[in-house]
């Protein structure tokens, strides 16, 4: 089966959390993902794009919660908020839902045998 890019329309069918977010914008995340995985097999690059544009859009800024990540406390007067130090240190694919679902498909596409090797000792 050979390998068809992916749309917006199958980006928002996905994450339709970024509904919202401007066709124009997902395109250019979109072909800037296909080009990323460019290397994966035919048959987990789609979901790998998607996933991978989705982290993207999210780590940009292209959409906001109400209540940020790993906030767990807030107060109005003099403003104060607490952040999770777990999340607030996730950076790279960990700081977004979407990075981590693209480093555990990554973990599966890419993993192969480990090799060890001990250096000869002199005699």
């Amino acid at each position: 089966m050979a390998y068809t890019a992916q749309t917006v329309e199958d980006f928002k069918r996905r994450y339709p959390a970024f509904d919202a977010v401007a066709d124009a914008t997902v395109q250019y995340w979109l072909e800037e993902a296909e080009t990323d995985c460019a290397i994966w097999a035919d048959d987990t690059r789609p979901r790998a794009v998607l996933t991978l544009t989705a982290h993207n859009l999210a780590s940009n800024g292209a959409i906001s919660g109400a209540i940020p990540a790993g906030l767990t406390s807030f107060k109005s007067g003099t403003f104060s908020a607490t952040v999770s130090d777990g999340l607030a240190s996730m950076t790279g694919y960990a700081a977004t839902t979407y990075g981590r679902e693209f480093l555990a498909m990554r973990r599966i596409a890419f993993a192969g045998p480990i090799m060890a090797w001990t250096a000869p000792t002199d005699v």
